[in-house]
């Protein structure tokens, strides 16, 4: 018998009062299987990162089942469902959600200070790898004030990774980005879904939030469109670009 999925929902319905119009989205079956990189598209307002909050475990879907690791997290309190969480990386959009009060490095090392007790010189020893995998050494003593967007971005996906996590889900990381900083996060999610030593050499089980498709088609695996409170799946890429309706064309984008 195989491996249960990384992340299932049954009927999930997602109430958010920011959501443009619709209030929720509904009706959401999904299954995401373990080494899976699945994009998740939507327009502004339409619900994309309180999807993916509810889907990573931090805020808690109206009605329907939500299980991560085999899991229902809906049934489940205290340090079992924190257990749960810290399997679970989380970049938030915008700049990452940073504490401004500390630098880059103790924003990196938090997760493992906070969940694992380790020392502050035993997690930055920890994370050596991590930060010279993603180029930020240089930055490491900075506040994230002193930083640009993009490079903030880079200290928040640290931070997310960790404890490294079953599943990384990511916040439209590339809005408004230049090219070569897309490029960069199209490499990162790439090397993610193909194994890197940070995370023992293994798949990591990826799901990316975004606002335009495009960028991401060589990249994702499957590729899903939240649409006036609908969660639709389109499939691969190749399945995406046969599609003309016009919600698909609007996530599309230029070409990139």
């Amino acid at each position: 018998m195989g491996s249960p999925p990384i992340l299932e929902m049954n009927s999930v319905e997602i109430a958010d009062s920011r959501l443009s119009g619709h209030g929720s989205v509904r009706g959401v079956e999904w299954s995401v299987a373990a080494g899976e990189c699945w994009v998740v598209a939507g327009v502004q307002g339409s619900g994309v990162s309180a999807f993916l909050e509810t889907a990573a475990g931090l805020r808690p879907a109206t009605s329907g089942m939500l299980q991560l690791f085999g899991s229902p997290v809906m049934a489940l309190h205290g340090d079992t469902v924190s257990k749960i969480r810290e399997r679970v990386g989380f970049l938030f959009s915008g700049s990452g959600r940073l504490f401004g009060s500390l630098t880059a490095i103790e924003n990196i090392t938090l997760p493992l200070r906070y969940h694992c007790g380790l020392s502050m010189e035993a997690a930055v020893e920890e994370v050596r790898p991590l930060m010279e995998w993603l180029e930020l050494q240089s930055v490491a003593g900075a506040a994230p004030s002193r930083l640009g967007r993009g490079m903030r971005l880079r200290v928040a996906l640290a931070r997310a990774l960790a404890l490294r996590p079953k599943l990384l889900v990511l916040d439209d990381p590339v809005a408004g980005l230049d090219s070569g900083q897309i490029r960069w996060w199209r490499s990162i999610v790439t090397s993610l879904s193909t194994g890197v030593p940070w995370l023992n050499g293994l798949p990591a089980t990826v799901i990316v939030g975004t606002e335009v498709l495009r960028p991401f088609l060589s990249v994702g695996h499957r590729f899903a469109l939240i649409d006036r409170g609908a969660f639709k799946l389109l499939g691969d890429s190749g399945g995406v670009l046969a599609l003309a309706e016009e919600p698909v064309r609007e996530v599309l984008g230029e070409a990139f």
